[in-house]
């Protein structure tokens, strides 16, 4: 099948142009943007800006274009000097359809390709194309893909050209109750914060003087009582905020597994569907904040091989499924991707190895308040922290722990969220012992595994054992 020379959808044009506006825009904060009310001079030429850069991307679309055949996608690019980039479909590692509200109103989609190239990110993107044709390039992926794994277990060609769209095995989606505990014990209020003081400190150009000033008024003549009102309503606010957040990103959350693939779609307000093919899988990641380890519950993501979209909010990583119990696990894994299941019972660190990790900072922490004490009258006071360091030193490093079992690696750590990376022999890439002086005389060592995923990961198990760090060793080596 071959498709004629197409263009871009023309909303390209436009989402192109906004998106070039936003990247210029945001480097500077929008204090630039409401600064502008100041600049009476100059606001007609800060208006050329936007027609500037939209006869740039129609020129720009002008030039974009695309055709399809039975294996291969050629895209041709470029305004001053011409890009011809073919795309072969068998080594496309996945396909994700992503579209947003407004975009859906025109019928339109972003559609990406990973091709695992590390030359270009391994990123190819169709900004703007109707759904159906959109649809059609994906089928034509999956439909090649198809053939060529039936040709490598068969060794014989399919009997039909005919794709046909093959059942999941087993279908994931996030029910209410479970995308309600996800808002309720995964949000995001420290962003939202984040996002309070960003606007706070643009207040001067963003509120009024008087509303400001009365404002400032109320709250310095406010009794106790009405501050801690005031404090309750903010918290809640923002609370409502990030649940808003969570329930627009997670919403319609379903996961669908195949034989050898995932197919995730996501989102309210921006939707994306995302194809991954679970043999890029490296390591399988399964979270758990303090309030979801409180009350059960924990997120599983997938660092794979090749390129992840690095806008995405998981920094890298594909999140598998949001909000899951933990007794569900096993059977979850078995399912989703068996050669990571199993056992995850593990081995707890020594009692010295958690002593020995508290005394930095326990130390340092001393060594800044004699400094604080010194200099300033206060400065004693800030031991007050000392026993609060010691007492979150000792969980954190008592929920750390390991295991070897059969071809997997299992690794608990924690900073905030406790996090157990379960990974495979032959998926790492590199594993490194070190030691220092003063672990050599406590027989402690640090053992660090290299994955390749997205980005390099490095998942590291600090102040165990040396002979378990030998074992460890002897288990890479042993790669047979």
């Amino acid at each position: 099948m071959n498709s004629k020379r197409r263009h871009l959808h023309f909303f390209a044009i436009f989402s192109d142009a906004l998106s070039t506006l936003w990247s210029i825009i945001v480097p500077f904060g929008f204090g630039l943007v409401w600064g502008l009310r100041h600049l009476d001079d100059i606001i007609g030429y800060v208006l050329i800006l936007p027609l500037v850069i939209l006869i740039f991307n129609f020129v720009k679309w002008l030039r974009y274009t695309y055709e399809w055949s039975d294996d291969q996608i050629h895209i041709r690019s470029g305004i001053f000097v011409r890009n011809d980039c073919y795309i072969r479909f068998q080594r496309i590692q996945s396909v994700q359809i992503k579209t947003n509200l407004l975009l859906r109103l025109l019928g339109v989609v972003q559609l990406k390709f990973d091709t695992a190239d590390p030359a270009s990110k391994g990123d190819r993107v169709l900004t703007a194309l109707n759904k159906k044709e959109a649809e059609r390039i994906k089928a034509e992926v999956s439909r090649v893909k198809g053939q060529l794994s039936n040709l490598r277990t068969e060794g014989t060609a399919p009997e039909s050209p005919v794709h046909k769209e093959k059942q999941p095995k087993k279908r994931y989606q996030l029910s209410g109750k479970r995308l309600l505990a996800a808002s309720l014990l995964s949000s995001k209020i420290g962003a939202m914060l984040a996002a309070v003081f960003g606007l706070w400190s643009q207040a001067d150009d963003l509120i009024p003087d008087n509303i400001r000033g009365r404002s400032l008024s109320y709250l310095e003549h406010a009794s106790l009582v009405g501050l801690i009102i005031l404090i309750g309503a903010a918290i809640l606010l923002l609370w409502v905020a990030s649940l808003i957040s969570i329930l627009l990103r997670w919403g319609f959350f379903r996961l669908m597994v195949f034989d050898t693939e995932w197919r995730i779609h996501r989102g309210v307000w921006e939707t994306k569907d995302e194809t991954y093919k679970t043999d890029r899988v490296q390591a399988i990641q399964i979270q758990e904040t303090w309030l979801q380890q409180l009350f059960g519950w924990c997120t599983i993501y997938a660092q794979c091989s090749g390129s992840i979209d690095s806008e995405n909010d998981d920094g890298g990583s594909i999140i598998v499924f949001p909000m899951l119990r933990k007794e569900e696990l096993p059977g979850f894994l078995s399912t989703v991707i068996p050669r990571f299941a199993g056992t995850l019972s593990t081995r707890v660190l020594p009692l010295r190895s958690t002593l020995y990790r508290m005394a930095g900072p326990a130390c340092f922490w001393i060594v800044s308040c004699s400094i604080l004490a010194w200099r300033f009258d206060w400065g004693n006071y800030a031991l007050i922290g000392l026993p609060f360091i010691l007492i979150y030193g000792w969980f954190r490093r008592r929920s750390e722990s390991w295991a070897l079992s059969d071809k997997r690696l299992i690794v608990v750590n924690r900073w905030f969220a406790k996090t157990t990376t379960i990974t495979r022999r032959n998926n790492i890439q590199s594993l490194t012992i070190k030691q220092s002086f003063l672990q050599k005389r406590l027989g402690l060592a640090n053992t660090l595994a290299t994955i390749r995923a997205s980005s390099e990961q490095i998942f590291s198990i600090h102040q165990l054992e040396k002979e378990h760090a030998n074992t460890i060793f002897q288990w890479f080596r042993n790669r047979n």
